[in-house]
């Protein structure tokens, strides 16, 4: 037998109101807006930063490859979470106050360029060997030999694992909120302890991120079938 009280909450019926979805719509624009931001500038500062990584964790120079090592194993080991703070609330013992914003993007891009670094090498150690030799053989630059033969082939392995970890990279930026960056997940936080409707908004939190991501693998898609067309 179902107790009583718990019998009255299991058939009254429970109405959604859209209207605190609708009322608050410009909070919901203006976090998203701020959320991707963030996760837009951590993706292209992330790639940019791990290509010359990856490039060094292969180089002949022994120097190069421990500075490359340490920063991958350094940054996949450390909690994101440690490393906002560190930012945020850890630069300014020594000087040095970066905006909330400025230090999502920063502690967000440090962690993630040690995954992408081992992506883009993996995709980088793909490409044959014979295309790094036959560069060297005739006397092509390494910049022009990465730019117009290497990467183009090893898009086709980077790509996959790249766009997954970008996915969750969007996702993660819900952490910006815990450095007083007013982002999607703590807008909806802040609006569910004011109104008291945590269905209604998460599930248009949930919907946001959703159509984000689908925007994010509909560029994968894109980029995929322009480097297959290139074969």
């Amino acid at each position: 037998m179902i107790p009583c009280k718990w019998k009255q909450l299991w058939d009254k019926e429970v109405a959604l109101d859209w209207t605190v979805v609708t009322s608050n719509a410009p909070l919901f624009v203006s976090a998203t807006l701020n959320t991707v931001a963030i996760a837009a500038a951590t993706i292209v500062l992330s790639v940019f930063i791990a290509f010359p990584l990856a490039i060094m964790r292969d180089s002949r120079f022994g120097f190069l490859r421990w500075v490359s090592a340490g920063y991958s194993w350094t940054t996949r080991a450390m909690p994101t979470l440690s490393l906002l703070f560190l930012a945020y609330y850890g630069l300014p013992q020594f000087g040095i106050y970066l905006d909330p914003v400025v230090a999502a993007i920063t502690g967000l891009t440090v962690i993630a360029a040690g995954y992408n670094m081992e992506y883009i090498r993996v995709g980088l150690q793909a490409v044959p060997a014979g295309q790094y030799e036959a560069c060297r053989a005739l006397g092509i630059p390494l910049s022009i030999a990465l730019r117009r033969l290497i990467v183009p082939q090893a898009m086709r392995t980077i790509l996959p694992p790249l766009t997954s970890n970008l996915t969750l990279l969007l996702k993660g930026s819900a952490l910006a909120s815990l450095v007083a960056v007013t982002e999607l997940s703590g807008q909806a936080m802040a609006l569910i302890s004011y109104t008291y409707k945590p269905i209604e908004i998460l599930i248009a939190v949930a919907l946001i991120y959703l159509c984000l991501n689908g925007v994010l693998v509909g560029v994968q898609r894109l980029v995929e079938q322009r480097y297959r067309l290139q074969d």
